[in-house]
């Protein structure tokens, strides 16, 4: 009796027949300060998230962040963790409702007809909104209150002028 196992003709399926593989687009070359700003707002949102989650649990959140250092007597880089305080975009007014306010540095973005402050019924609102936020900053439909933001921004320092003066 043969009882050594046959070898089965079956041909195994690449991982690639399961992947989109297509042509490498191509790539934004430069300075794009709308992209700039949408990311920074959407990595914004997120810690404002997470500062809503660790509230609602009792709990408190800082941010993490790397920064390297120098050894003076040795001369090499090491970096350090270091604990960032986020700051609440919201506050509780004296109804007991949510205000929020989105934020470009330290101007308010007119969200919707020239309004910058959502009012919501209680954090685990703001919880369930944050996320849509989110999607809709990084589609781009915040780009126009995030430009007049910056604008607003840059004219406190003299520098005014649009994105495509400051590309350089």
């Amino acid at each position: 009796m043969d009882t050594t196992p046959k070898a089965t003709a079956k041909r195994s399926k690449s991982i690639l027949d399961g992947l989109n593989v297509v042509e490498q687009p191509e790539r934004e070359k430069g300075f794009d300060p709308v992209r700039n700003r949408r990311q920074k707002l959407s990595a914004a949102l997120m810690d404002q998230l997470r500062l809503v989650e660790a509230t609602l649990e009792g709990q408190r959140y800082r941010k993490v962040v790397t920064r390297r250092r120098r050894d003076l007597e040795t001369d090499e880089m090491f970096q350090v963790e270091q604990e960032k305080r986020v700051i609440p975009w919201w506050w509780i007014d004296d109804n007991g409702l949510v205000q929020f306010a989105l934020r470009h540095g330290s101007a308010r973005l007119r969200v919707k007809d020239g309004k910058n402050v959502l009012v919501l019924s209680d954090l685990s609102e703001l919880l369930r909104v944050l996320p849509a936020l989110r999607q809709e900053v990084m589609a781009g439909r915040l780009d126009e209150a995030l430009a007049e933001a910056a604008g607003e921004i840059y004219g406190r320092f003299g520098a005014g002028g649009s994105d495509e003066t400051r590309k350089s």
